[in-house]
């Protein structure tokens, strides 16, 4: 049975509302929230069941024919979204927005959020040592513009390549870009040989975002460049339903400062992943990187795959170098330090896109904490770095949150006690505390005059309010 073949008004409420959704997101693998579960129908339940691995059922829809479904729980997601993704999926994550249980009729329902290939952000589904860029190609002709962001970590950069598509694909594949926002009028070989011949995702996209998310390219004077970041923002703001206030202001990466390196011999090189087995194992990278945290690791790659050219840049990195190597000492005190510090980039990018736990809480604080120490090593070196050590954050942290929380925000016990009154109050309502029994007692003894009342609670009943006269009642009856 497929979606386009059933009468709308036949269905029964629910899936009216799923058919509603699904018009909105028609190429995307719609995980429509009931209950405990994602389901998916029709097309996009035979979908995710082939590729999946899934028990292809029916539900009862108002058809005299069962709707094809698959589902999968809720609280163990993430591998079926990796997996759809990994094989060139989108998924379009709808949600409940309201309380099943308090809500009268139809639970509203609503897409909160769009994953594909270049737009993950969740952290078991990144490899630490890469950055993971989606990136708009848009072409003039006589250039092309090439703007790439990785949204993990905040990270936004545009640079011109030279009208030629061999240039373009090797700076594409470099960069190890997963996925391509083009226009519908965008050449068609090169549409194929991106996605037929390397695996990236394409998508098409006709629009502009405008008059949101300025502050990326005011300070830009090429009109070219924000034509092009703007063709990306719009899909990923309006697209994929992205919030970005934490990417940073657009970097202009001039490509006559680095040294120029197609596709082939990065691979002959063996830059990054050796030859026979495409694994970063044995590879120059994998010899080289020594870092203490992801965010060095991506540094380094990138310095690999762009080699300096300029000769005082090149001087200048040497003489960082020269420093590191003659204080050896504060060389291996900054070496531990920075291993305490975990992928802030990505904590900070999980915050703002409303996926961060309380073990990314705790990793926050705990790479906060070791900040003063690293910015006093660094004065001590004498290098002009300028470090905010965000002490507010921290002692923030340090103050409201457990030392062991569970994984996920919504099992309590993650505010510790003493720092919101009223919320101590809550959790002490909530478990049927002695305190608060003794006060409301209290209160309706004042109230009512009557000195023998009580008040008790138990896990079936909840409160109840008895007195001498209620037993006697009781008694009577």
């Amino acid at each position: 049975m497929k979606r386009n073949e059933v009468n709308k008004n036949d269905l029964s409420p629910m899936m009216q509302q799923y058919m509603d959704i699904k018009d909105e997101y028609p190429t995307e693998l719609l995980f429509y929230r009931v209950g405990d579960f994602y389901e998916l129908f029709f097309e996009d339940g035979e979908t995710a069941s082939r590729e999946l691995e899934l028990t292809l059922t029916g539900k009862n829809a108002g058809l005299t024919e069962r709707v094809p479904m698959c589902g999968v729980p809720f609280h163990s997601v993430n591998p079926y979204i990796e997996k759809l993704v990994s094989k060139g999926y989108k998924v379009a994550i709808c949600e409940q927005l309201e309380n099943p249980t308090t809500t009268k009729g139809m639970v509203k329902r609503g897409v909160i959020q769009v994953i594909s290939k270049g737009t993950v952000v969740d952290s078991d589904l990144l490899n630490d040592h890469d950055n993971h860029y989606i990136a708009s190609i848009k072409d003039y002709n006589y250039l092309y513009m090439l703007c790439y962001a990785d949204i993990s970590t905040g990270e936004l950069n545009v640079m011109s390549v030279p009208h030629n598509k061999e240039k373009l694909i090797s700076e594409v594949l470099n960069l190890g870009i997963l996925e391509v926002i083009l226009k519908d009028n965008m050449d068609v070989e090169l549409i194929g040989t991106l996605k037929g011949n390397y695996g990236i995702e394409v998508s098409i996209s006709e629009h502009l975002l405008e008059n949101d998310y300025t502050y990326l390219y005011e300070n830009l004077e090429d009109e070219h460049m924000k034509e092009s970041i703007k063709h990306l923002l719009y899909y990923l703001v309006i697209k994929e339903l992205k919030d970005l206030s934490h990417m940073k202001a657009a970097n202009i990466v001039y490509s006559d400062d680095y040294l120029e390196m197609d596709v082939h011999t990065v691979r002959n090189l063996e830059l990054v992943e050796t030859l026979r087995l495409k694994d970063r194992t044995y590879s120059l990278i994998w010899l080289l990187d020594k870092c203490k945290t992801s965010m060095g690791s991506r540094k380094l790659k990138q310095w690999l795959m762009n080699p300096l050219k300029k000769k005082e840049l090149i001087i200048d990195r040497y003489n960082k170098i020269d420093i590191f190597n003659n204080e050896f000492i504060l060389k291996d005190k900054l070496r531990n330090a920075l291993y305490e510090v975990y992928d802030i980039e990505r904590i900070c990018g999980k915050l703002t896109c409303g996926n961060l736990n309380a073990r990314d809480f705790l990793q926050l604080k705990n790479s906060l904490k070791v900040l003063p120490e690293i910015e006093k090593i660094i004065k001590e070196l004498k290098l002009n770095y300028t470090i905010d050590i965000h002490k507010d954050i921290y002692d923030l942290l340090e103050n409201s949150i457990y030392e062991n929380p569970p994984v996920t925000i919504k099992e309590g016990y993650l505010i510790k006690a003493g720092y919101n009154k009223e919320l101590d109050e809550l959790k002490e309502i909530r478990s049927g505390g002695k305190t608060f029994i003794a006060d409301f007692e209290s209160k309706l003894k004042e109230n009512t005059g009557i000195k023998n009342l009580k008040v008790g609670y138990n896990k079936v009943f909840g409160y109840y309010i008895i007195s001498d006269m209620v037993c006697m009642i009781k008694q009577l009856l």
